[in-house]
């Protein structure tokens, strides 16, 4: 994509100031690390520029206005202790994740004659006409879902592998295979959009597919139990201090977020900064601010937003869906995207000739994917120091 030159309206290059606006979740703590990490890569690759900040988490953020009112048993505390119902739980809450999680690291030894995972398998991939599991469903109105889950997962090659070098007996392997397979149907219900199953559910449904995947346990010690007793279980009150901050900002902004946008451009008059650099959040903020009115700025660099996503499911505040941007909106819009980061979105495609994509890798897992850009030197900081002149 060819960028206009960068200039002022008399075609002069203009280099100065780049206002940096944090993202969701970010208070004064972090925002003061970040601005100190930016404002070095700045010094380093963009040495004839200056960034100056816009710190808003504390003024424009969420926060629990009544110590948290609202959330049942918050002010019990912030950590659940380490029983065998947490523990429980805990591996519900990592099998969540990975269903597979017990059979790709499970301790049983390989049986002479070799591995009984394909045994195991053979009943699996025909446990979608079994009769006891599917009574059960029906009883709760699932049933005609089981038999396309089945499917799904026998046509899944990352299940058929991990069972072709599994240790243990049928028997052994029983609570594994239908703690994982239970697991991944309440996933994909999830997934589907279907209502969810009760705990009790869950355990009458693994109970009849024990049976019919190698039938009753045989008293193996649970060692991944022991191994996820001390797995941290947070209260709800911990959670929400976790996810309250990043949630409730988003949240927030799409209730009352002219504050925020009145801010970033007190901000720009402060200044008189000519380049945004925006995450997360900001970035979305920065995108409404531009499209409700003629700002003359020179470029806009946003980091890990989710202004193309809310456009495209019509939430941006200053644009509906189809609209497009307004021809006054910044032609230099360079925005960043990694598809490890769940909360980075792509823009080129929604915003023809304004926004142009650059996707990287940060290296990491979401969510630490998400706040790894300013530390990416090969990718994002290079591209920044070609983007402006």
């Amino acid at each position: 994509m060819a960028f206009p030159p960068l200039g002022d309206n008399e075609g002069k290059l203009v280099s100065g100031k780049i206002l940096f606006i944090h993202g969701t979740g970010v208070r004064t703590a972090a925002y003061q690390r970040s601005m100190m990490l930016v404002a070095d890569k700045v010094r380093t690759y963009l040495p004839r520029y200056e960034v100056v900040g816009c710190n808003w988490g504390d003024a424009f953020g969420a926060r629990l206005n009544s110590h948290g009112q609202s959330i049942p048993g918050y002010a019990n505390g912030r950590a659940a202790p380490a029983t065998i119902e947490s523990a429980a739980m805990a591996r519900w809450t990592l099998l969540a994740d990975d269903p597979l999680i017990e059979l790709r690291v499970t301790e049983l030894q390989r049986q002479l004659g070799g591995s009984r995972g394909p045994a195991v398998w053979a009943m699996l991939v025909k446990a979608d006409t079994a009769e006891e599991p599917l009574k059960l469903l029906k009883s709760w109105g699932l049933a005609e879902l089981w038999p396309t889950f089945v499917a799904s997962v026998a046509a899944d090659a990352a299940w058929s592998q991990t069972f072709q070098t599994l240790g243990g007996t049928e028997g052994q392997l029983s609570p594994l295979v239908s703690r994982a397979v239970v697991a991944a149907f309440i996933a994909w219900l999830r997934a589907s959009g279907q209502p969810g199953m009760t705990g009790q559910q869950r355990d009458q449904l693994m109970a009849v597919l024990q049976m019919e995947l190698g039938g009753p346990g045989l008293g193996v010690k649970d060692w991944f139990l022991g191994r996820v007793t001390n797995f941290a279980v947070p209260r709800r009150s911990a959670l929400s201090d976790w996810s309250g901050a990043p949630l409730g900002d988003i949240l927030r902004y799409q209730a009352r977020g002219e504050t925020l946008r009145n801010f970033i451009g007190e901000r720009i008059r402060q200044t008189g900064a000519s380049v945004i650099l925006a995450h997360s959040l900001g970035g979305v903020a920065a995108v409404d601010w531009l499209a409700s009115d003629n700002r003359n700025l020179a470029a806009l660099v946003t980091v890990g937003s989710q202004a193309p996503f809310f456009y495209e499911i019509d939430a941006l505040a200053s644009r509906p869906y189809g609209a497009n941007l307004p021809e006054f909106f910044p032609r230099r819009w360079l925005n960043f995207y990694d598809p490890r980061d769940f909360l980075s979105y792509a823009g080129q495609e929604l915003f023809k000739g304004f926004a142009h994509d650059v996707k990287v890798d940060n290296g990491q897992p979401f969510p630490e994917s998400h706040s790894a850009y300013w530390h990416n030197d090969t990718e994002v900081w290079p591209e920044i120091d070609r983007f402006l002149p």
